[in-house]
């Protein structure tokens, strides 16, 4: 008897969500065939392909309207949670030195709870780390002063201080780059 009700639930749920996925993707299937269609027609004259048309009841229509709001409603948010979860979950940060130019390709260490991330900034001293998960950054790299900053000193823009070797070099690179 409750086995029955089990799987009369669990059938209930499915063909209201089956309905649901049709309504909301009938449309879509006859956008696809109008694309396909004016793209064919430049080509081949009189070219026409058929639409697909939902069936209708009274007793369903109701069903079916809840169906696809809901439908609709998981796949913008399945959609916004893959675009924001990285956001909400990553934190881009900006390594420069103390005289305000980016450190591109510098060695940092990334002290996570799972463990010790060794990594290098982009060519514009971006680097993107765990938000949460983040203990310390530590800059590991001969050209510029080691330093350490633990969770509550992260910031969006980290300042470094340059050794004698990394000002040599940015020096040669500027001379070298500018025309």
């Amino acid at each position: 008897m409750i086995l029955d009700a089990i799987i009369g639930l669990f059938v209930s749920l499915f063909g209201f969500l089956a309905e649901g996925l049709a309504m909301a993707f009938v449309p879509l299937l006859n956008l696809i065939a109008a694309c396909l269609e004016a793209v064919i027609g430049i080509f081949v004259s009189g070219f026409s392909l058929g639409r697909i048309e939902r069936k209708k009841g009274a007793a369903k229509s109701r069903a079916s309207a809840i169906g696809g709001v809901l439908v609709i409603l998981l796949v913008v948010g399945l959609i916004s949670w893959l675009v924001l979860f990285p956001k909400v979950m990553n934190r881009k940060l900006t390594l420069v030195a103390e005289d305000g130019c980016s450190l591109p390709f510098a060695a940092l260490i990334i002290h996570t709870e799972v463990g010790d991330l060794h990594e290098r900034t982009d060519n514009a001293g971006n680097i993107v780390v765990p938000r949460f998960a983040t203990n310390a950054i530590t800059v590991k790299d001969p050209r510029y002063v080691e330093k350490r900053w633990s969770k509550s000193k992260i910031e969006s823009e980290l300042a470094v201080g340059r050794t004698v070797l990394g000002s040599g070099l940015d020096s040669l690179a500027d001379k070298l780059l500018n025309p």
